[in-house]
């Protein structure tokens, strides 16, 4: 039988080392992609910095990947990325995994913040305090290299994602009948957990809230949340996402 695959996308500030647990533990039956968004981790970005351009690049790694249908999972701007992709062609798609993802309308950064946004780029001091915000329960063992990574994204996405998270918006009606698990945590003061119920509510879905946590819940509490990715995956059919045999 083909493989089952589940993509995940990170968020800003972020990279696909934030998924390193999930790739070495995935869920039973799956095998777990993580790619590198353009311009994060030191990888190469040229073009707009945009939601969209982000999708972009997305359709092609998943054809240069031989995948095919998989079920696609994105984290904060990895959300905005993941509907954008979704609503383009529902189809393409086995099913969505939102975790902490931005909202329906976009995510605004208030104007006074931009210039600390930049500050993160080679103050390591000061992203080490910003990135441990999101962990208020437990700083995940390669919390480190998430901070390094935090500060080799290309100069252009410092200030150039959070214009993209208010510049972007989707109308859940193009995401068709698709199959949707919206899951945030209750400490989470980015994407608060009001936000989550309405993403959520947008989609005629209940959302997952988990006690205890923050923004970076899925590194918090590893296997609290692949219990939840796992719960979801048995709920769609078999015979889904699949990749090309190498």
């Amino acid at each position: 039988m083909p493989e089952r695959v589940l993509v995940a996308l990170h968020g800003n500030f972020a990279s696909a080392a934030w998924w390193d647990d999930l790739v070495a533990h995935p869920p039973a039956g799956w095998r777990v992609l993580a790619p590198d968004l353009p311009g994060f981790a030191g990888t190469g970005h040229e073009g707009e910095v945009s939601i969209g351009a982000y999708a972009d690049w997305l359709g092609t790694w998943l054809r240069d990947q031989g995948v095919t249908r998989p079920v696609l999972l994105g984290h904060s701007l990895g959300g905005a990325v993941a509907l954008e992709f979704a609503a383009r062609d529902p189809g393409a798609l086995s099913g969505l995994i939102l975790a902490a993802s931005a909202p329906l309308s976009g995510l605004v950064t208030p104007e006074e913040n931009y210039p600390v946004l930049d500050l993160l780029r080679t103050n390591a001091a000061l992203r080490e305090v910003s990135l441990g915000a999101l962990f208020p329960s437990a700083r995940p063992a390669n919390f480190a290299r998430l901070v390094e990574d935090g500060g080799r994204m290309a100069g252009t996405h410092y200030a150039g994602n959070a214009r993209a998270l208010a510049a972007w918006s989707v109308d859940p009606a193009r995401l068709g009948g698709l199959s949707v698990l919206v899951i945030g945590g209750d400490l989470d003061t980015l994407v608060t957990p009001e936000m989550v119920r309405a993403l959520a509510a947008a989609l005629g879905r209940e959302a997952i809230i988990l006690g205890g946590r923050g923004h970076g819940f899925p590194q918090e509490d590893p296997g609290a949340f692949r219990a939840h990715l796992e719960d979801f995956l048995k709920t769609l059919p078999v015979g889904g996402s699949t990749v090309e045999a190498r």
